[in-house]
């Protein structure tokens, strides 16, 4: 048995600089809250780019409206019910078991209280976390969160403002909230 995993990022966690935040401790570029980081520092051995057929949207727990990191809006979360008409750009990052633990730890077990399991690559296990239920709390993102997911788009797509654009607008949490002029505006502050 193998002590690697392949731990699935779809929201901020597409990010090296947010990710890496929750190995080695620090504060994600356009955050507020300091990661303690894992007991066991060692960057990730690898990471690649995948699809998941979860449909992503925008959400908080219960009647929040806002998180200590990302301030007022919305996180990635994707639904726990597996559509094959979907595809969510995701990014994952080989750790190991111990780290993907503690990863889970800061992420906040009670928000993301559902592990899945996506599949195998390598003989090696994929998983990612979100809630176990389909959040009803639906909220459009903050711009820093915002920011944040396309610095990870950009790294490992090589997507452009208008692709990331085109693939935001229709996630749920955005869709109604925010138009494409209005992201455009967000990710072309984005230096």
């Amino acid at each position: 048995m193998g002590t690697d995993v392949w731990y699935v990022g779809y929201g901020s966690n597409l990010s090296e600089q947010r990710f890496l935040c929750y190995i080695q401790g620090g504060t994600p570029r356009f955050g507020k809250k300091h990661n303690d980081g894992c007991t066991d520092r060692t960057l990730p051995k690898e990471n690649t780019h995948i699809a998941i057929h979860y449909p992503l949207y925008f959400a908080l727990p219960g009647s929040n409206k806002e998180t200590t990191n990302w301030g007022y809006g919305g996180v990635a979360f994707i639904s726990p019910h597996k559509d094959e008409k979907t595809k969510t750009l995701c990014r994952m990052w080989k750790i190991t078991k111990d780290q993907y633990i503690e990863v889970k730890k800061q992420e906040g077990s009670g928000w993301y209280n559902e592990e899945i399991e996506i599949g195998k690559e390598g003989g090696i296990p994929i998983y990612t976390i979100t809630n176990k239920v389909d959040l009803a709390n639906v909220l459009p993102p903050s711009e820093a969160y915002l920011k944040t997911i396309a610095l990870g788009l950009r790294e490992t797509y090589k997507l452009d403002n208008e692709e990331i654009a085109d693939y935001l607008i229709e996630k749920k949490g955005i869709k109604a909230n925010l138009t494409k002029d209005e992201i455009l505006r967000i990710l072309t502050s984005l230096k």
